[in-house]
């Protein structure tokens, strides 16, 4: 939420004062073709905020490594303290406001880039053992209590998933490959459904559904789903 309101318009004015936060007033020294400071600094300061945040946890799960019991001593520091580590997060954010700029941007930029090709890899694992889940113990219910009603449960999800993975691919097509020219959104869009064809059909191979009985098109689908959502993402930054 604070990062949103960093990069509303209102803002930009105030953070224009941070000493070394805009250097040269109107534009950023070291960027090609003088991109003009209005447009990023709001974007900087989202750099900033989340550099903050990467920090404070950081820390905090260094401090924790090898803590398997609330009993603990330094399990006291992820249940309390809240005051304190409240100051700490408080204090690195601002501190991250006067870093110079330089190579700061460039540097964190490609932290970001990794860091987010990690998140969504873990959002993936997250995703197919939630549908895993799922999938099993509406199986299971079906199966103890002979009601096809979970059946026909698991079948509408997969159906609506896909649906409206469908219907974001054509309106990617229809949206975001104007001019004709526009190759690079068409590739992105043909290689994303290519890829959830492949895992639809590999998810009920005879050889996966023997080593996952539980594994089937649900998974697939909630997975192809939440490929036509980044690739949307990726979309709406690079117009």
């Amino acid at each position: 939420m604070v990062s949103v309101i960093m990069i509303l318009p209102g803002m930009e004015t105030q953070l224009r004062k941070i000493p070394g936060f805009c250097k040269g007033g109107t534009t950023i020294i070291g960027v090609e073709n003088q991109v003009n400071c209005e447009v990023i600094v709001g974007y900087k300061s989202v750099y900033r905020m989340c550099f903050a945040m990467a920090c404070f946890f950081f820390l905090f799960s260094a401090i924790m490594i090898r803590v398997r019991t609330s009993k603990d001593p330094r399990a006291s520091f992820q249940n309390g303290f809240w005051f304190f580590k409240f100051l700490i997060l408080v204090g690195i954010t601002v501190g991250a406001f006067f870093i110079p700029d330089e190579t700061f941007n460039t540097v964190w930029f490609y932290f970001g880039l990794c860091g987010s090709f990690i998140f969504i890899l873990i959002q993936l694992i997250l995703l197919v053992d939630f549908a895993h889940s799922w999938n099993k113990i509406w199986v299971e219910n079906a199966e103890e209590s002979s009601n096809k009603c979970w059946y026909a449960g698991l079948l509408s999800f997969t159906v609506l998933h896909y649906a409206l993975a469908f219907a974001a691919v054509v309106l990617f097509y229809i949206y975001y490959t104007r001019p004709d020219d526009c190759a690079e959104h068409k590739v992105f869009i043909s290689l994303n459904l290519i890829f959830c064809i492949i895992i639809s059909i590999v998810s009920i191979l005879p050889k996966i559904q023997k080593a996952q009985p539980h594994s089937g098109l649900l998974q697939a689908s909630l997975i192809s789903l939440y490929t036509m959502y980044v690739t949307w993402s990726a979309m709406t930054n690079n117009p």
